[in-house]
């Protein structure tokens, strides 16, 4: 075993979990789970200054885990909004009179999501 999967590093032989990258690898986890995608979540590690594996793990994460996470969250409305803004259908040219029901609004958040279903 020349080289662990991040999260974990090679002590005496053997594969252990490493302290700063298992708490990178729950974060990114968790923003996923929120509905963030690879690209959003990389986004989010470089604007807070996470380091990259071999560059100095002297950031404290816990200490900006809350921050991340509704910076995330953030992003995620953001994107959403993006969506409804597209999927809006308007009854003036001014477009300031939409047709949105909640049936939409539901079809276009599991669109986002990645699901066909219409709840």
């Amino acid at each position: 075993m020349s080289e662990a999967p991040y999260g974990y590093h090679i002590v005496n032989g053997e594969m252990v979990t490493h302290p700063f990258e298992s708490k990178v690898v729950r974060l990114t986890y968790g923003l996923s789970q929120i509905g963030l995608e690879s690209s959003d979540i990389q986004y989010l590690l470089e604007e807070f200054k996470v380091p990259k594996r071999g560059e100095d793990y002297n950031y404290d994460i816990d200490e900006n885990l809350h921050e991340i996470y509704v910076a995330g969250a953030k992003l995620l409305i953001n994107l959403i909004q993006e969506k409804i803004d597209n999927e809006i259908v308007y009854i003036d040219k001014e477009k300031t009179l939409p047709i949105v029901s909640v049936i939409s609004l539901a079809d276009i958040f599991n669109r986002f999501r990645g699901s066909d279903e219409v709840q």
